[in-house]
Formats: C-alpha cells, sequence, structure tokens
C-alpha cells in the first residue's frame, strides 16, 4: 500500500474496428477470455473482475477511456476534490453509466491532452464465473490492477504537473535512449502501487493516444507459449523478445489488430516505495527487444 487515492489500473475501454479478429487475438493469443455483451462490444477478462477490457466497434482504433480504481465512495470524493481545486472539469455519470461499466460508483475527467479518464470504485466480482483462459494463462493483477498503459504525450511538464501533482502519481524512473533506431526521446514511468508502473509517458510521433498496453503472465512459460502462437500466426512483433532495464520485464511485444502494441510480460519489479531512488537508466533494454518494421502491403 502506498496510501495513495489512486490504487490501480482497473480497466480500459478501446475503440476497434475488427472485432472478430480482436477477439481472436485477445482470446487464442493472448489467453485472456472474451465475453460478449448485449450492445455488441466484448469484455475481455483477465481474473475474476467481470471486465479488464472492453472493445467497443468504431473506426478509430485506439483508446476509448482509461479507468483507475480506487478503494471506497470516501476515496472517489477525494479525487474528485482535487480534480476540482486545480480546475479540471468533472463529470459525475447517471447510475446507468456506472451499471454498464460494472461499478458502485465513478467520475470522468480529462487529463490535459484530451485523453478520457474514469475513476471508480466497487467493480463486480464475478465469483459465480470463474475466469478461464483459452490458452490456460493466468494474469498477475490484483492489488496492481490490469497491467500498464503508455501513453502519447506532446507536453511532459503539464502532464507530469496533472498525475503526480492533482493525481499522486509517483515518478519511478526515466529512460533517455532510442527506443526506435535514430529517435532519441525521454520516457517518463509513473506508478499508483507496487507495480513499478501502471502509466508511462512517451514523446512519440503517432496517431494513436495509445502507444502500448501491457500485461503480465505468472509463469515465465506462459510467455514463452504465448510468443510461439504469435510466431505460428505470422503475427508481426514490433519489438522481439528481451529484458527491460528499468522494470526488469521479460516481454516481447505483438502488434494487435488496431495497429498498436500489447506488451506481453513476466517478472516485472515491485517498487519499494521507502526504498526506492529515482533513476535515469541510458537503455531501454537490457538485451534484446530488437525494433522490427512491420511488413510490407503486398
Amino acid at each position: 500500500m502506498t496510501g495513495l487515492s489512486i490504487e490501480a489500473l482497473g480497466y480500459l475501454g478501446l475503440e476497434v474496428s475488427k472485432q472478430a479478429r480482436w477477439q481472436h487475438f485477445a482470446g487464442n493469443i493472448l489467453g485472456l477470455q472474451p465475453v460478449g455483451r448485449d450492445d455488441g462490444s466484448i469484455d475481455l477478462r483477465m481474473d475474476n473482475y467481470a471486465s479488464r477490457i472492453r472493445l467497443h466497434e468504431g473506426p478509430s482504433d485506439d483508446l476509448a477511456y482509461i479507468g483507475w480504481e480506487v478503494a471506497d465512495e470516501n476515496a472517489l470524493a477525494a479525487v474528485a476534490a482535487r480534480l476540482l481545486g486545480a480546475g479540471c472539469e468533472v463529470n459525475h455519470p447517471d447510475e446507468a453509466l456506472c451499471n454498464d461499466r460494472m461499478v458502485k460508483g465513478l467520475i470522468q475527467f480529462r487529463d490535459p491532452e484530451g485523453n478520457d479518464h474514469e475513476v471508480f470504485y466497487g467493480p463486480l466480482q464475478r465469483s459465480d464465473v470463474p475466469f478461464v483462459s483459452p490458452t490456460g494463462t493466468r494474469f498477475k493483477t490484483g492489488r496492481q490492477g490490469l497491467g500498464h498503459i503508455v501513453l502519447r504525450c506532446r507536453d511532459v511538464a503539464a502532464m507530469l504537473d496533472f498525475f503526480c501533482g492533482v493525481l499522486e502519481f509517483r515518478i519511478s524512473d526515466h529512460i533517455r535512449a532510442e527506443l526506435i533506431p535514430g529517435r532519441p526521446m525521454e520516457l517518463t514511468f509513473l506508478r499508483c502501487n507496487g507495480r513499478h508502473h501502471s502509466l508511462a509517458l512517451a514523446p512519440v510521433r503517432s496517431p494513436k493516444r495509445i502507444v502500448h498496453l501491457m500485461v503480465e503472465a505468472t509463469t515465465i512459460d506462459d510467455v514463452g507459449r504465448a510468443h510461439d502462437r504469435c510466431l505460428a500466426e505470422d503475427i508481426h512483433l514490433s519489438f522481439t523478445l528481451g529484458r527491460h532495464s528499468n522494470d526488469e520485464m521479460l516481454s516481447f511485444y505483438p502488434s494487435s489488430p488496431s495497429g498498436f502494441d500489447i506488451e506481453f510480460g513476466w517478472g516485472g519489479l515491485e517498487v519499494d516505495d521507502e526504498s526506492w531512488h529515482v533513476l535515469t537508466h541510458n537503455a531501454v533494454s537490457a538485451w534484446g527487444h530488437k525494433f522490427q518494421l512491420p511488413p510490407r502491403p503486398a
């Protein structure tokens, strides 16, 4: 426990144009459990939460919203008060949207770059319908949330003021290196629990808000098997298997049907707030993670 009001990355909404391909990719490649909804959207489960990722049909193939979890109604009110005190517009949705998101309560707001965020409490637990991975994969979630998300960032200072100054995230570290050969940049990694980072800011030139989404398996063999499934179906890997320098995650990056990457990893570092020091790394990875251009269209 860090004592912060926002405790975890709870859920995500994605707008995707290829739902059938996404359902296959998420279920049969990554090992998430797809569950269809009456409105045509698809929930992706990773654990006993009713939904961790929701696929909404639409043209953008990008992030729709980010849901951050807090402990209870009092914590939700505290986050809303901090946002209002910082001059942010806060929306209090009606019961219908809470029911749609399967939570007891939530608020909505936007960050300085226009990304839509929600803070919620009381997510629905499906103990009556256990999570069953199509591939037998188990994921590291719980108090660390569903994983992490990396956002495109044009004004790093403004975003840091917002997430650290208003929402009380903490900086874990920075990487100053060439993520892609010939493109030097500095990435900043933020945490809200023991996971090394739940959010990272990347000053990349990209038409999409989301750079990548990370899910973490509980065994290294799950990573190897997912890697084999990607190779068997000729799924493009934007970055090969490797281990990151800062969070020590062993992972690889398949390209999703929407064009952004999914980091599939294992072994991520857990942070002890009492002893942690902010560092700047000069390499993205200790080994591997070689960038690969996508194949040219035929």
